[in-house]
């Protein structure tokens, strides 16, 4: 009787130890590299609170800087926000949403834009700190 006790509480331990992971998030806040090709010194700072997203982004492309931020949201390991351009680049859209998704390791977020010239693609951002 005692050892199907103890088998019951080891389930019951090892079951409410693998829920408890799986709810687990991976903080996202602090400091990325936004690794797309043809950019330079480009940084990218996330805040998190409460699955409220706050992105900035600062990037230079063949000399000229552009800045944009955003607000959006996380569900799980996908995050989605609206960016708004403040300092554009001549040709370049000026608002748009980004759809990003965070490697297991917590280390790469890895996803999609959009923008308002009915243009998208690949965009990739790789934790700093």
């Amino acid at each position: 009787m005692k050892i199907k006790i103890l088998k019951f509480l080891f389930l019951i331990l090892f079951f409410s130890n693998l829920t408890y992971s799986q709810n687990k998030k991976t903080d996202i806040n602090g400091v990325w590299a936004d690794i797309n090709s043809g950019v330079e010194n480009a940084v990218v700072i996330i805040s998190e609170q409460n699955g409220k997203v706050i992105f900035s982004h600062y990037l230079e492309w063949k000399g000229q800087k552009f800045v944009e931020s955003g607000i959006g949201k996380r569900t799980g390991n996908t995050i989605e926000y609206t960016v708004d351009v403040t300092l554009p680049i001549e040709g370049w859209a000026t608002q748009g949403t980004h759809t990003l998704t965070l490697s297991e390791d917590g280390n790469t977020l890895e996803g999609t834009y959009k923008d308002n010239k009915k243009r998208e693609g690949p965009i990739t951002f790789k934790r700093i700190r």
